[in-house]
């Protein structure tokens, strides 16, 4: 059977499923092997604390790696530094070296895991654009899902980093049309869109309503995502001052949000939630949210292709975000607004339209046809 190796961002438990949980996972539909190695930790990780989701990393690294199902193995590298946006850890050593400090070398760890050689590499981790390239490999993809110069912890490193990558493998792909731009600048050999998706039959199936919202018979407004500085958190504060007969409840990890949004009485933040949890509150909420702050994040904001609108409306769910130019384009039920007074009135209008029409939009964007685009790209077919 073939075999694959992601280089991902994030690790295989998080919360928060990403493309490559979700490539992967078709990969693994289609009968392939795949090492899912997620971006190392440091000694240093621990300077900010030990959350939960850093332990079960720290686990990850310490077990050697894991076969979680027949098929799929995963392991978290360790490194003495590993890079960072902090003085000294931005730098180009870290940035190409850390892999020189990992312990035990991630090479040996794959091989003891049984795995030798991969038809297949993926990367979407800057911080893991060299370690594998000495191994046996055949064809090599790195997946651009952003844009990295939006990021305020975007060194210069980085950038050398990722225009290597780019340049090396056999093929970049962007899940946003306005990171073509990005994605030529990059210098790879090819380029292509491969838009993001949705596991319909995961979120279309009817789930119970979740425990925490049965203490309360007000309309829920869900945001379930992650909370960096390009989350509208003044939009939210407004948005949840002004509708005191809605509640507002957010789910994933919380950043800094719980002193931003702190005083707001209807507002809850659950923290993070299993991956296959997430319907539930999907489906039982009167509308999602999507408010990115656009005006002063541009750059990044209009380059994303967010997977909770596809999540959203495969639950069913009436959404409200944000107008940014992906969104225009992709013409989907959501309204789409420019100023805090039109959010408001668009969450407190919101009526849910027709189940079947959001899960017909939806349908269009299954992973498994934008995992067959991917293979057809690299000349791998459809096995």
């Amino acid at each position: 059977m073939p075999d694959a190796l992601f280089c991902a961002c994030n690790y295989w438990g998080s919360p928060g499923h990403v493309g490559s949980h979700h490539l992967a996972r078709c990969l693994l539909e289609r009968g392939w092997r795949v090492a899912f190695v997620s971006d190392p930790v440091s000694p240093l990780h621990l300077l900010g604390g030990l959350s939960a989701q850093l332990r079960e990393r720290l686990k990850l690294h310490r077990s050697g790696g894991r076969w979680v199902e027949e098929r799929l193995w995963t392991w978290v590298p360790g490194a003495l530094c590993t890079p960072n946006e902090r003085p000294l850890l931005r730098s180009w050593p870290v940035q190409r070296h850390w892999s020189a400090m990992a312990w035990p070398d991630p090479a040996r760890v794959l091989a003891r895991a049984g795995f030798e050689a991969f038809d297949l590499v993926y990367v979407d981790s800057i911080a893991q654009g060299y370690w594998w390239r000495g191994l046996r490999h055949g064809k090599s993809v790195f997946r651009l899902a952003d844009n990295p110069a939006g990021f305020s912890s975007h060194t210069p490193a980085a950038q050398r980093a990722l225009e290597s990558v780019a340049r090396f493998v056999d093929a970049l792909v962007y899940s946003a049309p306005h990171l073509a731009e990005t994605a030529a600048s990059l210098g790879a050999k090819q380029s292509a869109l491969l838009l993001n998706g949705v596991d319909n039959a995961l979120f279309s199936q009817p789930a119970p309503r979740p425990a925490e919202y049965e203490d309360d018979p007000r309309p829920v407004v869900l945001y379930a995502g992650v909370l960096k500085e390009w989350f509208h958190f003044q939009w939210l504060r407004q948005a949840a001052a002004a509708l005191p007969r809605h509640r507002f409840v957010v789910v994933g990890p919380e950043g800094g949000a719980r002193h931003r949004l702190d005083g707001l009485s209807n507002v809850r933040l659950l923290g993070p939630r299993p991956h296959a949890s997430l319907p539930a509150y999907m489906q039982h909420a009167a509308v999602g949210v999507i408010p990115f702050d656009v005006a002063t994040f541009p750059d990044l904001v209009h380059g994303i292709n967010p997977l909770k609108l596809y999540e959203y409306m495969a639950s069913g769910l009436p959404v409200v975000a944000t107008r940014w130019r992906t969104l225009e384009e992709l013409g989907s039920p959501a309204v789409l607004v420019d100023s805090a007074r039109e959010f408001i009135e668009a969450i407190a209008n919101a009526a849910a339209p027709p189940v079947a029409q959001c899960q017909r939009f939806a349908a269009d964007y299954d992973w498994q046809p934008r995992l067959e685009e991917l293979l057809k790209l690299l000349n791998l077919g459809a096995s």
